[in-house]
């Protein structure tokens, strides 16, 4: 298989995991919220929140693996590879337990941080241990899920996530018809989780039968090895998962669980759009680890040019929707009731979140090239400032402060500090960057935002389907702003097009 039909066919692959997920997401949503009410969907938001933020003791592992063993397994030294992984997977085994010893600490302290009420408590504290335990095994079995990634088995893993996305829903929507609330959600989670990460085991092993996992303690050297690459991309993750998960936990602590479910529809539909951009992005880091390890720099320079141009190619139409109709699509998704409040912590995080996923491809370059150091530095210090910000401004202006101390921080990392790096890392001038990448993109997308603008104010929405038939109805505007900011591209790829249509007709 050509390199070409293999990105395309990693693409296709994470983009129907990525499309399942945000189609049962967008459906089941409404469906949880309005059955588990805003108090219980807060605490249950909360549980996720919590738990989530022990993803911190991957210690950058899962990374490494992807690296290690696209490395390894492009040499032919799948000795090498199989200890790369027995070391990593050793290593998850005492994490997970660690998670299940944290999950019990915070089943006896989250009643009483985040005053959940007392009808909620014991269903608060079951959903915790069932939810760490679930993650705690995840976590173990993720290793295999890197082993995959390495070798380009997009399409496997995806397919696993869309069985898991599926299995879960089911089981979301029979129990709370049932009358049953967070707790049972939570142990349906473990049972799904269990299904998912027994597949991933069985997936790796077919995928790369040389592969074998040794359960002895790794040898000091591998596990330094480990430790050059994996203690900065431990501390990037420690910084991405503060700066996406605090904001949950300050909401919480400084206002109410109901509030968090107003903050946290606002953040979901960023998250969905987080998604949308990694489903396509996540292939460039062994892509790049590859080109590093042949000396391709040339194939580096090409990738961030044209895989950020696809990145803000993907978001930006989703977000300029979001950010100038994203009230009106939350009161026809969610209610009337979350609208506003809701509407306006997403307009205030979408400020900086077009800068960050405009560097989604220069952070996959960075990490396959193993150049992350100064990456870690620059977004440990932007989470520090998230925290103190958002819990500074909470206390003045409330909910809306804390999305502002998130925004600004970012803003400033993603602006003055990625473009000048990586066109530092590839030597290469920053100006014809930012134009090439940020700027054509951006520019062809000003039609398409003033249309939204302007339907958002004179064509207003009965519902959903209205909705994104109007959506659908403007679209045409931002195709015709990139043929007129790319045309060469598009004239190129006609001309290119075209040339092979005689010998398709010579073949028959």
């Amino acid at each position: 298989m050509s390199r070409l039909n293999q990105l395309a066919k990693s693409m296709v692959s994470n983009w129907a995991a990525f499309a399942t997920s945000v189609a049962v997401a967008f459906f089941l949503s409404p469906f949880i919220v309005h059955h588990l009410g805003n108090t219980a969907y807060g605490v249950w938001t909360l549980v996720i929140s919590m738990i989530s933020f022990m993803s911190l003791l991957d210690l950058g592992m899962r990374g490494a693996v992807t690296r290690f063993v696209a490395r390894n397994h492009a040499q032919g030294n799948h000795q090498e590879a199989s200890r790369a992984v027995s070391a990593a997977f050793w290593l998850r085994i005492w994490i997970a337990l660690l998670i299940l010893v944290v999950s019990l600490f915070l089943c006896g302290l989250a009643p009483s941080l985040f005053h959940i009420p007392k009808e909620l408590q014991f269903a608060a504290r079951g959903a915790i241990i069932f939810t760490g335990a679930s993650f705690a095994l995840t976590l173990s079995f993720g290793v295999f899920g890197g082993v995959l990634v390495a070798l380009n088995r997009f399409s496997t893993v995806s397919g696993i996530s869309v069985s898991q996305t599926l299995l879960r829903a089911v089981g979301v929507v029979t129990l709370l018809l049932a009358g049953h609330g967070i707790l049972a959600l939570a142990l349906w989670e473990f049972v799904v989780s269990v299904a998912a990460n027994a597949t991933l085991w069985i997936a790796c092993f077919r995928a790369y039968p040389e592969l074998r996992i040794s359960g002895g303690r790794p040898s000091t050297t591998l596990l330094r090895q480990f430790a050059g690459y994996s203690f900065y991309v431990f501390l990037i993750h420690c910084a991405t998962t503060l700066i996406y998960y605090v904001d949950n936990i300050v909401v919480g602590a400084f206002i109410s669980a109901a509030a968090v479910t107003f903050y946290a529809i606002g953040a979901s539909l960023l998250e969905y759009l987080r998604q949308i951009v990694t489903s396509v992005t996540t292939i460039f880091m062994p892509l790049a680890s590859g080109f590093d390890a042949r000396g391709e720099h040339g194939e580096l320079r090409r990738l961030l040019i044209q895989g950020t141009r696809l990145a803000l190619v993907i978001a930006l139409p989703v977000a300029l929707t979001l950010y100038f109709r994203g009230h009106t699509f939350i009161e026809l998704w969610m209610g009337q009731q979350y609208a506003q409040i809701s509407g306006r912590v997403l307009q205030i995080l979408l400020l900086a979140q077009v800068f960050s996923i405009a560097n989604f491809t220069s952070g996959n370059i960075a990490f396959g090239t193993a150049k992350h150091r100064p990456f870690a530095m620059a977004v440990l210090a932007e989470s520090v400032a998230n925290l103190v910000l958002s819990i500074f401004l909470v206390r003045r202006i409330g909910m809306n402060g804390v999305a502002w101390g998130t925004v600004i921080p970012n803003i400033i990392v993603q602006l003055f500090f990625w473009p000048r790096y990586v066109c530092k890392l590839l030597e290469m001038p920053v100006r014809s960057y930012l134009w090439q990448s940020w700027a054509r993109p951006v520019l062809a997308a000003i039609p398409f935002g003033v249309a939204c603008y302007l339907t958002d104010r004179h064509w207003g929405a009965a519902d959903l389907s209205q909705f994104f038939l109007q959506i659908a109805a403007i679209l045409p505007l931002f195709v015709f702003g990139l043929v007129i900011f790319f045309w060469k591209e598009f004239a190129w790829q006609t001309r290119n097009t075209l040339s092979r249509v005689p010998h398709l007709f010579a073949r028959k």
